[in-house]
């Protein structure tokens, strides 16, 4: 991380990631709630475990990121979204850097609550991305042009490297050709944007592996 900064790359931090998110947050909006208290608290954990190196390198991090990736299939009805929007306010009054949160979509909702779900995540001061899903393939390619280009130009859109493999029970992706990789990078809009991921990039010498790679 350090290496990074020093090239000037300035970083968001990823707190605690559960391995077990995706299995724990497919579930009730009772059951959300209590999961998703005790994963915050793992997430305040490990942010206090980082607040002196945060405070060392300020001037290098542009804030935190809180690993949940929401989706329309968890989040289908109004009432598990205002929940987790009461319980998101109050994380942001915990921290001092901004906090970013990422969001893919699985055709659960229409555009237009997308669009004012991601609203409504931004007013409570959060820096909001949405999977752009070239990758995952979950909706049609005018599906997902249709949505992210009904989000407001202040939400990211994450541009996903990858394809999944859509045979394996648990997910697992390759990377894409050099290629695709160039006309995705080429594609224009007016979202910031970022790149999922790294360990996707079509370069012989990627010291970042895929599962199963030795």
């Amino acid at each position: 991380m350090e290496v990074l900064q020093d090239n000037n790359i300035k970083l968001w931090v990823g707190l605690y990631s559960d391995p077990n998110y995706f299995r724990q947050i497919h579930t009730d909006q009772t059951a959300q709630k209590v999961y998703l208290k005790q994963y915050f608290d793992k997430l305040h954990e490990s942010y206090l475990q980082w607040r002196v190196w945060l405070k060392v390198y300020a001037n290098k991090v542009q804030g935190l990121y809180l690993p949940l990736e929401l989706s329309d299939y968890d989040f289908k009805t109004p009432a598990q979204r205002e929940q987790l929007a009461e319980i998101l306010a109050q994380q942001v009054k915990l921290y001092d850097q901004p906090l970013m949160i990422s969001l893919y979509l699985s055709g659960e909702l229409p555009q237009k609550q997308i669009k004012l779900w991601t609203e409504k995540l931004t007013n409570l001061g959060l820096i909001v991305y949405v999977q752009n899903g070239a990758g995952t393939q979950a909706l049609s390619a005018d599906e997902r042009h249709a949505y992210l280009n009904d989000l407001d130009c202040n939400v990211g859109i994450i541009r996903e490297i990858f394809v999944q493999d859509k045979a394996s029970k648990s997910f697992k992706a390759d990377r894409i050709s050099k290629g695709k990789l160039d006309g995705i990078l080429n594609e224009k809009n007016c979202h910031p944007d970022a790149m999922f991921s790294l360990r996707y990039l079509p370069i012989n010498s990627n010291p970042l592996k895929l599962v199963g790679e030795k």
